[in-house]
């Protein structure tokens, strides 16, 4: 596994601390508003303030260089809606960064620790399920499904999709002939390591 850049650790400490204190998180909710369809926005309101604030910062990012791409933005808003109902918590936060990817099967879901570690593995599919039970568009749908994908395996990729989940749904049915995706993915996962 490939040796984690110095400013996702100070950006993982950042995001343990508002895990602790979510009051200090102050998510622009309203930028966020205008970005969503209202059934995304419902989901993106469940997640607690540090993962909104998350959320947030990612699309943000993404926004310097393609602030029209609004399905890009979407997925960057919503790409880790597949923590909602995950345990929380800066103790259990930390847990799930310090331990090894949990190999848990994406159904059950687990309670505790072993939920938030699941999720961890399995939060890119089981988000990805949520917005296309919302009616998000398909690219959105892929882009939250393989957020992940350009980490490369060990991060949270490789894992089975959760029940309900065909195995690729919301991944690409063949080939990417422009790049597209994958320079998406790339810049997402970017983003969301600086933020």
């Amino acid at each position: 596994m490939a040796r984690k850049p110095a400013i996702w650790f100070l950006n993982a400490a950042r995001r343990a601390l508002l895990a602790a204190a979510p009051s200090l998180a102050d998510p622009d909710d309203a930028w966020a508003r205008r970005r969503l369809a209202p059934a995304e926005y419902a989901l993106f309101e469940r997640l607690p303030p540090e993962e909104r604030a998350h959320g947030v910062e990612v699309a943000k990012c993404l926004a310097k260089a393609r602030p029209d791409d609004h399905e890009l933005l979407a997925a960057a808003l919503l790409h880790d809606v597949g923590k909602l109902g995950t345990p929380r918590g800066a103790v259990v936060r930390a847990l799930t960064h310090v331990l090894p990817p949990s190999d848990a099967a994406p159904e059950p879901r687990l309670a505790g620790l072993a939920g938030a570690r699941q999720a961890r593995v399995h939060h890119a599919d089981y988000g990805a399920e949520l917005l296309r039970r919302a009616g998000s568009s398909a690219r959105v749908v892929e882009l939250v499904a393989r957020h992940h994908a350009a980490a490369g395996p060990g991060r949270h990729a490789g894992r089975a999709p959760a029940r309900g989940v065909a195995p690729g749904a919301g991944r690409a049915a063949g080939p990417d002939p422009d790049g597209r995706l994958a320079s998406d993915l790339a810049a997402l996962e970017e983003c969301d390591a600086r933020t």
